[in-house]
């Protein structure tokens, strides 16, 4: 499979809609950051090199440091934008006790009409012959994971994970579709605290879904497998002990943030 046909993940559901625990101000964008999604290929995020550069250098950020690694945090950096929301950006960065080893989890997506703002080329009209045949109003990389070692170029890492629709399978999505829960999606519910984020499939309010082997919460919700940085790279798990995947204190009623006791695939500590 050529690196450009490389499928993306299905991301959080709103890439801006977690905003830090405590009341924090936006932030101008973290240069490294920047310059990291720069040094992406743009046929990788499906936007051109030229708009990105554009939104990134209008895109305040919310910044929100997780302490995991001493004296070298994990970042979430989150941003959009109003009206109508031009643009999202949403990456969270994974540090190593290893020096220069890092890992991203990136989702970025542009409406197709920013590519009018800026001056024509050969980019800028691809993407918007590609947005008029598609006849989609977004460009949109998808969720990507990408690990960064020192002296090395930055690796796609997307192909190795097991996607949820593969852990699923074609069969189960089709049936829970037809009894109107979502798509997959991830739950990033959890990454302001740990390594660690989960795809699931959330039911119809009114309509929890049949029992089965990945349905959980009484069927409220379907476990479509966890994305976790072990420290050195990214992997996916059929299941994490629960000190990887924590109880808050007062969750809302319906919220995967809840612990159910039928929630199987987090196990013991």
């Amino acid at each position: 499979m050529a690196k450009a046909d490389i499928p993306p993940l299905p991301g959080p559901p709103g890439l801006n809609s977690r905003r830090p625990p405590t009341d924090m101000r936006m932030q101008q964008f973290p240069a490294d950051i920047a310059g990291t999604l720069l040094s992406l290929p743009s046929e990788d995020l499906h936007i051109p090199r030229t708009v990105l550069e554009y939104v990134l250098a209008r895109a305040p950020a919310y910044i929100v440091k997780v302490p995991r690694v001493a004296h070298l945090p994990d970042r979430r950096i989150s941003a959009s934008s109003h009206p109508y929301f031009p643009y999202f950006i949403w990456v969270r960065t994974f540090e190593s006790e290893t020096p220069g080893t890092t890992g991203y989890l990136v989702d970025v997506s542009v409406a197709c009409k920013l590519s009018r703002e800026i001056s024509p080329s050969p980019t800028n009209t691809a993407a918007m012959n590609h947005c008029a045949d598609s006849l989609t109003s977004r460009l949109s990389s998808g969720l990507r994971a990408y690990r960064k070692v020192a002296g090395q170029p930055i690796e796609d890492v997307t192909a190795q994970l097991t996607p949820p629709e593969q852990v699923l399978g074609k069969v189960a999505l089709k049936r829970y579709e037809q009894l109107g829960a979502s798509g997959p999606f991830l739950d990033d519910s959890r990454l302001d605290t740990v390594p660690v984020a989960r795809w699931i499939v959330e039911s119809d309010p009114e309509n929890p879904l049949p029992k089965d082997a990945h349905t959980f919460d009484s069927g409220n919700y379907v476990h479509a497998g966890f994305l976790l940085w072990n420290g050195d790279h990214f992997e996916t798990r059929a299941t994490v002990p629960a000190t990887l995947w924590p109880c808050p204190v007062d969750p809302p009623q319906k919220d995967p943030w809840r612990c159910p006791k039928d929630d199987i695939f987090v196990t013991p500590p």
